[in-house]
């Protein structure tokens, strides 16, 4: 029988394994569902419940669970203020599943990738039990990936570009051919890194940028927002034919493979591959070694 969780706390219990995940949204129905999808498997156990963002916040301080999944609108304390509050003084991941995601409110994205969340996902809506199932495991393998992620501790401040924590540097050598072409390919828990390498990177880079990241549907938009923000190059998502710049990121959309041909073109096929993810960053990755041979830079980031 699998319990129902509202607000009790589950005290951590050193002599297991289990990822301890704490369910923060406001419907009960929905903390139920998350609940149920979760505990089906025995690795993972619910530490507690929160039912707005200030309570969230204080069970993470108080039950220090592996990672929260959040909410977004949520009354007393949104989820956006509470996973900054988290990200500021109990850093752990934090994956957003909300169902505000559509041409309105996409920004919601960006501002959760922004305030240190790791991954989004729409909320569940199964309509049968077939499909409850489906999504149960799909959020259980998110789960199980999003808790081995490292996170750091970063108030929204030091996600700015000029923050010397999160500034890399960049080494120019006047001698060295410079890359024609970087492609990156970043899977479930890369935003945090890709930004971090983003925004790191000068405005007059010499050489174009194409990623694949791996991401829930509908969420691209708010993260080449997002990655635009915080920035010095140009951000966008990649389109059929577009001609690739120096100093231009072009990020692969939902749902399509994205690849380059010769002379420096995006192009978006409908190839059948191996494997789960479209877009995916081996195909990518394979067409820019094709094109640029010796004068490409791959890299893979999570």
């Amino acid at each position: 029988m699998i319990r129902h969780l509202n607000t009790e706390d589950v005290p951590e219990d050193d002599n297991t394994k289990n990822i301890r995940v704490l369910v923060a949204d406001d419907s009960p129905t929905v903390r139920l569902m998350l609940c149920r999808m979760l505990e089906t498997d025995p690795s993972i156990k619910v530490a507690g419940t929160a039912s707005n963002g200030r309570e969230a916040v204080e069970k993470v301080a108080r039950l220090k669970p592996d990672m929260v999944t959040m909410d977004v609108n949520m009354p007393v304390m949104d989820g956006l203020a509470a996973i900054e509050h988290i990200m500021a003084y109990n850093p752990l991941p934090v994956l957003v599943v909300s169902s505000v995601v559509d041409k309105q409110n996409i920004s919601n994205a960006a501002k959760a990738l922004g305030a240190g969340a790791v991954d989004v996902i729409s909320k569940p809506e199964p309509k049968s039990v077939d499909e409850f199932n489906d999504v149960a495991a799909d959020l259980r393998a998110k789960i199980k990936l999003l808790s081995r992620v490292r996170v750091i501790t970063h108030p929204r401040a030091r996600l700015q570009a000029h923050d010397s924590e999160t500034h890399l540097e960049v080494v120019r050598d006047s001698s060295a051919e410079f890359k024609k072409i970087v492609a990156i390919g970043s899977s479930t828990g890369g935003p945090q890194a890709l930004q971090r390498i983003l925004c790191s990177l000068p405005g007059d880079l010499n050489a174009g940028v194409v990623i694949v990241q791996h991401i829930a549907k509908g969420f691209t938009g708010g993260l080449v927002e997002w990655l635009g923000h915080t920035s010095k190059l140009d951000v966008k998502k990649g389109e059929d034919g577009l001609l690739i710049h120096p100093g231009e990121v072009l990020i692969a959309p939902d749902e399509i493979h994205m690849i380059v041909s010769s002379g420096g073109r995006i192009r978006l096929v409908e190839r059948n591959i191996f494997g789960p993810h479209k877009p995916s960053a081996n195909v990518l990755l394979e067409s820019v070694a094709d094109v640029y041979g010796s004068t490409a830079l791959g890299v893979i980031i999570t």
